[in-house]
């Protein structure tokens, strides 16, 4: 899985609407700020199988986990995008053209 650092931080990244959008191996993945409750702000991480992207990939395929919106919950959801790769990696390695007409 690419670095912590991949994800940026939060001052300088999410708090500005950005949204993270990246791959690996098969694996498309999205980190945004997202506000759970209407006070609530918080990290919404997004994984899901090549080789669409995230507005073309039907919801069922795809999987969503919230976090805290601090540096520390910005460590959980990269631990938590490595823990997705890792339990799914056959998932991830046949993802991409296999996958269009399923």
């Amino acid at each position: 899985m690419n670095s912590r650092k991949s994800l940026y931080d939060k001052q300088e990244f999410y708090r500005k609407g950005a949204v993270l959008k990246a791959s690996f191996c098969g694996m498309r993945y999205q980190v945004e700020k997202w506000n759970k409750e209407e006070d609530e702000e918080v990290f919404r991480a997004t994984v899901w199988p090549e080789p669409f992207c995230f507005e073309k990939t039907p919801e069922e395929k795809k999987e969503m986990e919230y976090f805290p919106y601090t540096e520390e919950g910005l460590d959980e959801v990269y631990d938590w995008l490595c823990q997705k790769y890792d339990e799914e990696r056959d998932k991830w390695d046949h993802a991409g053209m296999s996958n269009i007409f399923e």
